[in-house]
């Protein structure tokens, strides 16, 4: 009887108690993108949460339903009562249009990676630009902090802060695109209408995203297209057309583009060899289990053929790429806002194929590359929250053979000059918390690289890196931003291995290059008011051991850690809503490169000044890109100066019965005839062109 009794007190107890529970939920844009370092406070202010890179939050041992406060510098401040439903999605209002297309979180596509809210990111799609655009170059091209680098074509390559090439890590569908070429990976095998966004973020973020991120990171996002969509295009430059095929059967996302070109013009009629044939395509397929986890399978392949190189050898030294084919297959398992786990493989060829009068010489590149990343959210005590990961990178069956004909003797001759493999693991960490307004993140990354080619000895190298980020709102608007950082990059198997030809020539590796290495502080002033944001940024970046491409002897290059040297700049990157219909930008960038001996630095762009206007209203639309690029009068190694040059581009749109769009569009409207790098062999870009598209969605 006295255990009844006890038992019956106990139960009336419990009754009397309010039931302690998990209060969660995801804050979101309204167009659905999660919103990252959102404050949610209690109600009562006893407890705060920051939400992670999925815009996720939870407050564990509270009796719902409770009374929220959510504040973001972007977004209207909103109070809610949580939760009804056990997991609910919370929408924030941005105080202007303009600031739900600014990117909230440039983590990669569905990955979350360790990079913090302050910093500096950029997002641009296609329609961002006034005309169609050829590749992933020209669309991120003018960007704050971006450039074009390298000699021109398809192939063209861009940098990050004055630093270019493979220090600059390109990610497709969220993996990692290596490529054996000195100008570094491009990433233009993906055509510009299957891409959905792509996310610049600037900054030494290695311990982020590993070896090369010295300048920051490109990441190309596929489209999911919802319905079925056709399009298709032609402008006067090389007689270009493109054509694209959407589908959205069943839940999958399907996407097929093709791209071709014959040679362009420069404005005084001079052939520039940059015709070009591509086929590629996208696959996509999202699942929601019971269970709350999430699956996503991605596919990119890619086919393309006859890829022209414009330089200033040319014709005595025809240099095209014959063959280039990749696939891009990723995978990925979720629980959003606990952990993920990315599985992807990238097998790729690229044929290189140089011509003289007297030998004719085809290098035929081969790579399997294979990654994973597995990450997880944890929460602290105190407020603190941390992200642990583990990276895993490989390169496979790296291979490049080299056959060689003698013309004039009439004899041919082939040998391997790469047969390497490279093995790269990653552990990193970062916590995070809010202190009042102050948000910071700390963290870092220790990395192991193997590197191995037949022949030669095995070598391996470790390097550690960290950072810290700061973010604190301090009212009317404003936001100040900080960030310090350390960046790597290891030798590439070809810098290291690779001894035959090039597109810029005859090459002799270095197996004895040490890595790169940099420090990098950056801070800025961002303000967000009703129809108006600006963001202002000033960096400096410390280079050593900086790898440089040079001269051996004449027509043969090799690499060397030639200097060390710092890179300085401001950025400027501004919207203004003027009316519902009108909306201007105003970009720029300031770029300064200088070795330790005072000498330029090559890679540092010019500086440049971007204007955009668009305007739209019942069914008609325009766009305006005007660009000043101020003159280089000190260019690096391997540069020449270059001109100012004034570059615009348009398009006018209009809406037709059915839902068919035409557009009708132009480039270089100037006909301004100017360098787009100052590589030495960089020759002038196409002058002008224009085109003619039609669009329509089912």
């Amino acid at each position: 009887m006295r255990h009844l009794e006890i038992a019956l007190c106990f139960a009336v107890a419990v009754a009397a108690c309010p039931v302690m529970a998990t209060v969660e939920g995801t804050v979101v844009t309204p167009g659905n993108l999660p919103v990252e370092g959102a404050r949610v406070e209690l109600a009562d202010g006893s407890a705060f949460r920051l939400t992670d890179a999925h815009g996720h939050f939870s407050f564990t041992e509270l009796s719902p339903p409770v009374g929220l406060r959510i504040v973001h510098p972007r977004f209207q401040p909103l109070e809610v009562e949580c939760c009804d439903d056990p997991a609910p999605i919370i929408v924030l209002v941005p105080k202007q249009e303009v600031f739900g297309e600014i990117v909230v979180t440039a983590s990669r596509e569905g990955s979350a990676s360790l990079q913090p809210v302050s910093v500096a990111t950029s997002t641009i799609t296609a329609d961002d630009r006034p005309a169609p655009v050829v590749s992933l170059v020209d669309l991120v091209e003018g960007t704050p902090g971006v450039a074009q680098s390298g000699q021109g074509g398809l192939f063209q390559a861009y940098s990050i802060r004055g630093t270019g090439g493979q220090r600059v890590l390109s990610l497709v569908a969220g993996t990692r695109i290596i490529a054996e070429r000195r100008a570094g990976a491009a990433a233009s095998f993906v055509d510009p209408l299957l891409l959905g966004s792509v996310n610049v973020v600037r900054g030494p973020y290695s311990s982020y995203y590993g070896s090369g991120a010295i300048g920051g990171v490109i990441e190309a996002v596929p489209r999911r297209f919802d319905g079925i969509t056709v399009e298709a295009g032609w402008e006067s430059q090389g007689d270009a057309n493109y054509q694209l095929l959407a589908l959205a059967p069943g839940g999958w996302s399907l996407g097929l583009a093709r791209r071709a070109s014959r040679a362009t013009e420069t404005p005084e009629g001079d052939e520039l060899p940059s015709q070009f044939e591509q086929v590629s395509a996208t696959v996509g397929r999202g699942w929601s289990l019971d269970n709350g986890l999430e699956l996503d399978l991605q596919l990119v392949p890619s086919y393309g053929e006859d890829i022209g190189k414009p330089n200033t050898r040319y014709p005595s030294r025809i240099t095209t790429y014959p063959e280039e084919q990749h696939l891009v297959a990723r995978f990925v398992v979720r629980r959003p806002g606990a952990w993920h786990l990315d599985v992807y493989g990238h097998p790729n060829t690229l044929d290189t194929e140089n011509l003289r009068s007297t030998s004719h010489s085809l290098v035929e590149n081969r790579s399997f590359d294979l990654g994973l990343n597995h990450q997880r959210e944890i929460a602290l005590p105190e407020g603190f929250a941390a992200r642990v990961g583990l990276d895993y990178f490989g390169r496979h069956g790296v291979e490049a053979t080299e056959t060689v004909d003698d013309l004039v003797a009439g004899t041919a001759e082939s040998f391997t000059t790469l047969d390497g493999r490279q093995d790269e693991v990653g552990a990193y960490a970062s916590v995070r918390r809010s202190f009042g307004a102050l948000s910071a993140e700390l963290g870092g990354r220790f990395t192991w690289i193997e590197q191995a080619n037949a022949g030669a000895a095995t070598t391996d190298d470790t390097a550690a890196t960290g950072f810290l980020g700061l973010s604190a709102p301090v009212g009317g608007g404003f936001e100040l931003v900080g960030n310090i950082g350390t960046g790597f990059r290891f030798p590439g198997l070809s810098e290291r291995f690779f001894s035959g030809s090039t597109g810029r020539g005859e090459i002799v590796a270095n197996q004895d290059l040490e890595p790169e290495r940099s420090l990098t502080t950056d801070i800025g002033v961002r303000f967000f008011g009703s129809r108006f944001y600006a963001a202002v940024y000033a960096y400096r970046s410390s280079i050593d051991d900086y790898i440089e491409q040079v001269e051996a002897e004449p027509g043969v290059q090799t690499f060397v850690n030639l200097t060390s040297g710092t890179i300085e700049g401001f950025e400027l990157e501004s919207f203004y809503q003027v009316t519902d219909e009108l909306r201007l930008e105003l970009m720029g960038q300031t770029t300064d490169a200088e070795a330790d001996d005072g000498a330029p630095l090559a890679e540092a762009p010019p500086d440049q000044l971007t204007l955009g206007a668009r305007f739209a209203k019942r069914g008609w639309g325009a766009a305006l890109r005007w660009q000043h690029r101020f003159a280089k009068d000190d260019p690096g190694p391997g540069e020449v100066s270059t001109d100012s040059a004034d570059v615009v581009s348009a398009s006018v749109s209009h809406v037709l019965p059915a839902g068919l769009e035409l557009v009708v569009f132009g480039d270089n409207l100037l006909d301004e005839t100017y360098l787009p790098t100052a590589d030495e062999l960089a020759v002038p870009a196409a002058g002008r062109s224009i085109g003619l598209g039609l669009r329509w969605r089912g």
